[in-house]
């Protein structure tokens, strides 16, 4: 048999296989690629506030804390977002409710609306990532979204290498690259199968190359490899870890900075920031030498590469760390455009259209 008939027949059966997995990670990662956009659209009243006939400044970030935790005694703010955007509601995490929208200048929250439709997307992340099995990364179905991964890129390759005419001509080549509206049943169908593969499969081959690196061990080890790097045992956010720097000692009397001129401190260092992020300490005392945390955004299509972990230190405010995308290892930027790549977000709204 033709070397070519073998490949026709094992393109065929693999695409026949893995089709209905296929088709259901299509589906659904359309939901999930655009699920920044779906949430914020749900929350687009509450997410922001009023700046005509507001105090001319916003609340301190203690004042704004104090009065979200007297609404919800017993409960603890653990992060707060503060944004450039004066519209801008603040976020802030707190005890069970979880995500609340806080006016900056009155201080009134409100809960997020948006706890259905991330109900709706979660569900679907279960059947993308494998198939709503309720065992999740440990279950079976896991394995095979990751071999229909597999599938997919294997139906790119061998789709082109059959896409290839047997001979180079413009009259071979423009039923491949254009439809023909006079084709009619089977030769309809193949044209339309030949034009759509050929131009889609760039993005095709992108989504299901990175898709391998997210589905298995080997896949999220292989630019670390390639980079001569070690790969961290992590394969979601806690392979973005860094140590924490050792806060200088300070003098046997010396205050803790308060919060508000921390912040200051830090988004003096980043004048062109859109927001920053401050992780609450429960009780300082517990632990006075831990630096404090944030999380500033600025300008990029491309969330971790916009996004910038900051520790300062409690008591004067110097940035004791911050770690930019273009200080990451070579292997840990490739698998972080791997995923971003994947879902899109690389290049922001655009890229996931």
């Amino acid at each position: 048999m033709p070397l070519r008939k073998v490949i026709f027949w094992v393109h065929l059966a693999a695409g026949l296989v893995a089709g209905v997995v296929i088709a259901i990670m299509s589906a659904t990662g359309i939901a999930i690629a655009f699920e920044e956009e779906i949430l914020r659209w749900y929350d687009r009243e509450v997410s922001r506030v009023q700046t005509v006939g507001q105090p001319g400044s916003a609340l301190s970030i203690v004042e704004l804390k104090s009065r979200v935790e007297a609404e919800r005694p017993g409960e603890a703010v653990s992060t707060i977002a503060m944004f450039r955007d004066p519209a801008r509601a603040w976020e802030v995490y707190i005890g069970e409710e979880g995500h609340l929208y806080v006016n900056p200048f009155t201080g009134v929250s409100q809960a997020s609306r948006a706890h259905d439709a991330h109900a709706v997307i979660h569900l679907l992340e279960e059947w993308h990532r494998w198939l709503g099995a309720r065992e999740g990364i440990t279950s079976g179905s896991k394995l095979v979204t990751g071999v229909c991964n597999l599938a997919l890129v294997f139906l790119c390759v061998t789709g082109l290498w059959l896409w290839f005419p047997r001979r180079w001509s413009w009259r071979a080549l423009r039923p491949l690259l254009f439809l023909k509206t006079s084709y009619k049943g089977k030769a309809r169908d193949f044209n339309w199968h030949n034009v759509f593969g050929f131009w889609s499969l760039p993005v095709l081959l992108i989504l299901s190359v990175t898709a391998v690196a997210i589905s298995f061990e080997w896949g999220h080890r292989l630019p670390f490899i390639l980079a001569g790097e070690e790969a961290p045992k992590s394969r979601n956010y806690g392979m973005m870890f860094v140590p924490a720097p050792v806060v200088p000692t300070p003098s046997a009397d010396a205050p803790r900075l308060p919060l508000e001129a921390a912040f200051a401190k830090v988004a003096e260092a980043f004048p062109d920031w859109d927001s920053i992020t401050l992780e609450v300490m429960p009780d300082p005392a517990v632990s006075p030498a831990d630096p404090l945390e944030f999380g500033v955004t600025v300008p990029d299509p491309m969330p971790s590469r916009g996004y910038i972990p900051v520790k300062s230190d409690p008591f004067t405010g110097a940035i004791l760390q911050q770690v930019h995308f273009s200080d990451r290892s070579i292997g840990l930027q490739a698998r972080i455009w791997a995923r971003f790549l994947h879902t899109g977000g690389a290049f922001g709204l655009p890229g996931k259209i």
